[in-house]
């Protein structure tokens, strides 16, 4: 019998601060263990030390891995950006980069030379969080997953059948769910990091990080307690019109809020149950981007 090799894939993960990469096995899944790496960067750097950090970082896993063959090449970004073209629009971050080809220069920079002609994609890192929760944790079987990232600010991606949506019939604008329109403000101002701490501080004077509010709701502060289960309130609230439009099978909750996730599933859980999806916590959490990224491309039939 012939041994079909096993495929790999190459996965970014690009950030304000950081780059992650890694070598993923399509066949398990799974990111070899030796393989993945994180550089720290600067987002006001130049377009030359961006594509270098970026594409050095990258080949880095690729040789953890032994250097096998790379079928394609994902990688997760933030937006704005233009995901089909790999053009970038970012001002705010990597604006030395802005209209730039970022693929065309990182396939000509480095990957073109290792790889070969390889399939190279771009998806937003929000979106392919969910995506990588879909093919490889916590939403895998569910056709349709809403994907959402809580940390300093507020993420959301929508997939259906594999496939990253930003627009169509039960989207948002761009499949954005920060900037939605929620009471006197827009989504972020209530559900994300900042929203926990103004929340304790409105309730206490004192000023704490999000994980020493964890930390104190766990050990019965009842401010603290009080204000996690007000951030899975305005979560439910925000979310409620889009779980009716979009009609997902599995709501898959990351970021590192999402690490203190028994403080607010139970008032999340409440606002959505006329709702019927599954509602859970990310399985794989600052990995999920890469899978995800892994896992642009595939096709319906080889989920």
């Amino acid at each position: 019998m012939t041994m079909v090799p096993t495929q790999h894939a190459l996965a970014l993960d690009i950030g304000g601060s950081h780059v992650s990469a890694a070598v993923v096995d399509l066949e398990s899944r799974s990111i070899l263990e030796t393989t993945e790496t994180r550089v720290a960067v600067d987002a006001n750097a130049s377009a030359e030390a961006l594509l270098e950090v970026w594409s050095s970082t990258a080949l880095a896993a690729h040789e953890q891995a032994g250097s096998p063959t790379i079928a394609r090449i994902g990688i997760a970004m933030p937006g704005p950006f233009e995901y089909t073209t790999g053009i970038s629009r970012l001002e705010h971050k990597f604006a030395a980069l802005y209209g730039s080809d970022v693929g065309a220069a990182l396939q000509q920079r480095a990957f073109e030379q290792r790889f070969g002609k390889v399939p190279l994609a771009f998806g937003n890192d929000a979106t392919l969080f969910a995506l990588g929760e879909w093919w490889a944790g916590a939403a895998r079987g569910h056709r349709r997953v809403l994907g959402l990232t809580l940390g300093t600010g507020l993420g959301g991606g929508f997939v259906v059948d594999g496939q990253p949506c930003y627009q169509g019939t039960g989207l948002p604008p761009n499949g954005a769910i920060w900037n939605l329109p929620y009471q006197n403000g827009i989504a972020e101002d209530f559900v994300s990091g900042r929203a926990l701490e103004r929340a304790y501080f409105g309730r206490t004077g004192c000023k704490v990080t999000p994980v020493e509010l964890a930390q104190l709701a766990q050990a019965g502060d009842a401010d603290a307690m009080a204000a996690f289960l007000e951030l899975g309130e305005h979560l439910g609230r925000v979310l409620e019109p889009w779980v009716q439009a979009f009609n997902p099978g599995c709501l898959v909750v990351g970021g590192n809020l999402a690490r203190a996730w028994m403080l607010f599933r139970d008032s999340l859980e409440e606002e959505l149950d006329d709702q019927q999806l599954v509602v859970c916590p990310s399985a794989l959490f600052d990995r999920a981007n890469l899978l995800g990224a892994a896992a642009l491309e595939i096709k319906r039939g080889e989920a």
